[in-house]
């Protein structure tokens, strides 16, 4: 009966540290997923935003000249927030030409897990052709 018991608590003693690996790998698959899941989102939002050209860019920047487009409730996608960001890009920092009109956009995906707020932003730049 003794040989029993020390063999469950051997068997114990190996199989937690087993168990607390497989907790942590899938919390971390359910957080990638969740990034992949933000990502997916901002870069769907920076191709329809690129997509509509400049001057549909610029309607954004527009739109968004008191505060940018957030979208809180985005369809299939529950508890992301999306905001979007168009404004014209400083040219200081590049050596362009001055009559190069150039838009900034920024693309910032929100979303909580466990209480905690994580984001994903993607930048891009669009040029009137």
């Amino acid at each position: 009966m003794i040989e029993i018991m020390v063999a469950v608590a051997i068997l114990g003693i190996v199989t937690a540290p087993f168990l607390t690996i497989f907790s942590e790998s899938f919390s971390s698959i359910v957080e990638s997923g969740k990034k992949s899941t933000a990502i997916n989102l901002g870069r769907e939002k920076m191709e329809t935003v690129k997509s509509g050209g400049y001057d549909q860019a610029y309607e954004y920047f527009i739109a968004g000249s008191e505060s940018p487009l957030v979208e809180d409730s985005i369809i299939n996608f529950p508890g992301y927030l999306r905001i979007t960001e168009v404004a014209p890009a400083n040219l200081e920092t590049y050596s362009l030409p001055d009559e190069i009109e150039l838009l900034s956009i920024k693309i910032t995906v929100y979303w909580t897990t466990r209480g905690i707020e994580y984001s994903e932003s993607l930048e891009s730049k669009l040029a009137r052709r």
